[in-house]
């Protein structure tokens, strides 16, 4: 058997040696491994740091105050974009919004017929609760100024229907203002609306309350239709601010062609009764024909007010510009006061002075 060659002292220290001399350099290499990967990323941060503060953000101390628009323009900025293209407001708008005012096709109305029909149905639940529409109209009918020969008005039927109006046909059409558009919509209502009422013609000749002739009427919308107009007027433009705003509203008419048929239901008289005279037929349908030819036929049309966005803030600010005025009266006021008061005291330093050189003289004397 071969022995294992036992290695002396000097070899087992040059071994010893040898591993120190390796994991020092194990060590040394991780450490330099280490503290450049530190260096590498902080290097990174410091650049992403000044490239944000560079590019991206300002300096407090130089930064400039930026130019607000004054709310005194004289004209909006849409306008103002419509006139440097070379276009009126409503090219601009319909070339903005891809509307062919000329070839595209009439609009369903669908879902405004069924939002109106669910509004209209909860105004009919609502209205049958107590009878309060009946009360409400008998209220509306003999509070105003009633004539001195129309006696008490009774209210005895009033129905508002089952049917529901529909609107067909939604398109856009130039008006008749120069740069403006207005909406067209067709409408259809066909049902009975009904209203019945009780009163008396009172004679006052030759003497007060001679004589009463009963009156019972019983009066039907059968049918409605036309075309609504409906269309958003702006205020003109001006140069200078007007003392009051100038309103902006939406306003809502119809065209001559429309029909409104009615169902006149009348009895005349105490014993002896006269049923549905033609004449008084004809006088009452042409009564509400022109009332509503006179209120809302174009060019008359029924005005929706637009609620502005910056009235109460241009109040606010009028409110505190008017404050900052008196404020500056009543520091110039109080500034002419207090000269007037130095002024005074002024005129009264020589007298006063006067006073004792005189008495400072008497007891020199005596």
């Amino acid at each position: 058997m071969e022995q294992t060659p036992i290695p002396t002292s000097s070899e087992v220290l040059d071994y010893f040696r040898e591993e120190l001399s390796v994991q020092t350099c194990m060590r040394s290499s991780t450490l330099s491994f280490m503290k450049g990967f530190m260096l590498g990323q902080l290097s990174v941060i410091v650049l992403i740091v000044l490239a944000l503060r560079y590019l991206l953000m300002e300096d407090v101390k130089r930064v400039k105050k930026r130019y607000i628009p004054s709310r005194l323009s004289t004209s909006p900025p849409s306008r103002a974009n419509a006139a440097a293209a070379g276009q009126l407001p409503a090219a601009y708008i319909t070339a903005k919004t891809y509307y062919d005012v000329i070839h595209h096709p009439p609009e369903s109305t669908d879902w405004l017929n069924v939002l109106l029909a669910q509004a209209l149905m909860a105004y009919r639940d609502d209205a049958t609760i107590n009878n309060r529409l009946i009360l409400a109209v008998d209220e509306v009918l003999n509070g105003g100024v009633r004539p001195g020969f129309v006696g008490h008005i009774h209210v005895t039927e009033l129905k508002l229907g089952e049917e529901f109006p529909i609107f067909s046909s939604a398109r856009i059409r130039p008006s008749d203002d120069i740069g403006s558009m207005r909406a067209e919509i067709d409408f259809e209502y066909n049902d009975q609306i009904t209203l019945g009422m009780e009163t008396q013609l009172i004679l006052n000749w030759p003497k007060k309350a001679f004589a009463a002739l009963p009156v019972s009427l019983l009066l039907s919308v059968v049918r409605f239709s036309g075309t609504l107009t409906i269309e958003m007027i702006n205020p003109p433009e001006t140069a200078t601010k007007p003392e009051r705003p100038l309103e902006r509203y939406i306003a809502i008419s119809s065209y001559s062609d429309f029909v409104l048929d009615f169902n006149v239901r009348s009895l005349i008289g105490s014993r002896t009764k006269l049923e549905d005279l033609p004449k008084l037929t004809d006088l009452i349908t042409t009564k509400l024909r022109n009332v509503y030819i006179d209120k809302l036929v174009y060019p008359m049309f029924v005005k929706v007010k637009v609620p502005k966005m910056w009235e109460e803030r241009d109040k606010m600010m009028q409110q505190q510009q008017e404050e900052q005025e008196n404020k500056q009266e009543e520091k110039t006021e109080q500034e002419l006061l207090d000269e007037s008061t130095a002024n005074e005291d002024i005129g009264l330093k020589p007298k006063a002075k006067e006073k004792m050189e005189g008495f400072v003289e008497d007891i020199k004397e005596a």
